[in-house]
């Protein structure tokens, strides 16, 4: 992901000139700066005010560092012949610069081709997976943990088998803002005589916006419809992701220019209010019957939600924020104008009554589409520059529903060391996990999309 960038002094000051043009403080001999014929300058300036104010950015995990921490149990040892396992093996070795074994309390680092490790895994009971898990969630790396889950102690609490030993790792890891994939492959297990309907587990502690991350090179090695007994489960409590869409289709009423960065776009508006915002679009027709339409038309719209992105919830509803930011683009722009580092503690007010987002066809289809507040549309908190207007629009989750209990049996598996009973502590960890307030408040919060908008004065 992008970062704040820097500017020469030449950059700097055409910046806060056509931000000054734009707010009607400079002569006329200087508005083309700001013009819609600007040449891009526009869109260059949202995105350096973007990055600056509203960017959270990706907390200090490195790229092309992958540590792998391997169970010296029989899973790994059986792992030999699963075809999913051997499938694998590439990217762990294209990958990983560390290898960690977990052979009983000691987890410690190997030395040697990764290759070569991985086919001369020896059973050592008793593996700490809880001090593995932690290690990797206070790593600042991606790295990935190869296991059969069994978090089996010397003690009265043996195989912990509805024991959550996992959850502050994970809630750990998911704070940052990165993600989580579990792969979960059955395979049966031979013990004392009996056998065992088990699961290996692949967990993956990665950020799906880092480059060349791991998720994204197995996805593009490994294809999973060839391993139909195979489930992978993503865990995430930020940044969730379009199904469809990079950037929203403006009413062609606007003749709008459009330029996308990802999770956000800024927008030029090149129609005036009165002659045709007005009336082509807040109150628009029907062009069948003539009658004015509840809600005129969408001024934009078209993105699809992924409303799986979290994994254990599922986006049930989302809301359209908006804010006038003509002030404090003034002053991002008149900080770098006085070669001050501009101070990223801007507090934005949602303005209520300007415009509403149709829950209906978000809740159908997952699609955003946004219209103008027809029914209450009050102009004037948000419409109040000269000559244009800057207008900064977040969609963002609004309510989540709970889905895990319909994903919680691929985590479960037959207890060794009780037999008849069902070890459910992976299962109990990442639904520990989702039940942390942190947790849901960072879910049910969370920004999906940004939209800027530069629009004429009204």
């Amino acid at each position: 992901m992008a970062s704040e960038k820097s500017f020469t002094g030449k950059t700097a000051l055409g910046i806060v000139i056509a931000c000054l043009v734009g707010f009607g403080l400079l002569s006329s001999c200087c508005t083309d700066c700001v013009s819609t014929d600007d040449g891009g300058k526009y869109s260059t300036y949202i995105e350096e005010f973007h990055y600056a104010n509203f960017f959270k950015g990706i907390d200090a995990i490195d790229s092309g560092n992958l540590t792998l921490y391997v169970d010296y149990s029989t899973c790994n040892v059986l792992g030999q012949n699963s075809t999913f396992y051997q499938a694998l093996v590439p990217s762990w070795v294209a990958a990983a610069r560390s290898y960690y074994s977990i052979k009983g309390a000691e987890i410690a680092k190997e030395e040697g081709p990764t290759f070569d490790l991985l086919r001369t895994i020896e059973e050592v009971n008793y593996a700490d997976l809880k001090g593995a898990i932690e290690q990797m969630a206070n790593s600042n790396s991606e790295s990935v943990l190869l296991t059969d889950g069994e978090y089996f102690q010397q003690s009265i609490a043996k195989g912990n088998i509805n024991n959550p030993y996992m959850a502050d790792a994970l809630k750990s890891w998911l704070k940052k803002g990165h993600d989580i994939f579990v792969y979960t492959e059955p395979y049966v297990e031979q013990y004392k005589g009996q056998s065992y309907n088990k699961k290996r587990f692949y967990i993956i502690f990665t950020d799906v916006r880092l480059r060349d991350n791991i998720y994204d090179r197995i996805t593009q090695t490994v294809k999973l419809q060839d391993f139909p007994d195979v489930e992978m489960f993503h865990l995430s409590a930020d940044h969730p992701s379009l199904a469809e869409g990079t950037n929203t289709k403006p009413n062609e009423n606007l003749s709008a220019k459009v330029k996308g960065f990802g999770t956000f776009e800024a927008q030029e508006w090149e129609i005036d209010w009165k002659n045709g915002i007005e009336p082509l679009i807040i109150y628009a027709v029907d062009p069948q019957t003539g009658e004015t339409l509840p809600d005129g038309e969408s001024f934009t719209g078209g993105l699809k939600v992924d409303r799986n992105s979290f994994g254990g919830y599922r986006i049930s509803n989302v809301a359209a924020k908006v804010y006038n930011i003509n002030q404090e683009f003034t002053d991002f722009c008149t900080a770098k104008q006085a070669g001050e580092k501009f101070k990223s503690n801007i507090t934005l007010t949602p303005l209520d009554n300007f415009i509403k987002l149709d829950e209906t066809e978000f809740q159908k289809h997952g699609i955003i589409n946004l219209y103008f507040d027809g029914q209450m549309y009050t102009p004037d908190p948000v419409l109040n520059g000269s000559p244009y207007n800057f207008i900064k629009i977040d969609i963002c989750v609004s309510e989540v529903q709970d889905m895990f209990s319909q994903f919680a049996h691929q985590f479960e598996f037959e207890s060794i060391d009780m037999p008849g009973q069902t070890n459910t502590s992976v299962a109990e960890s990442i639904k520990q996990c989702l039940a942390d307030p942190d947790i849901k408040t960072m879910i049910a919060t969370c920004p999906i999309y940004t939209i800027y908008i530069k629009a004429p004065e009204r």
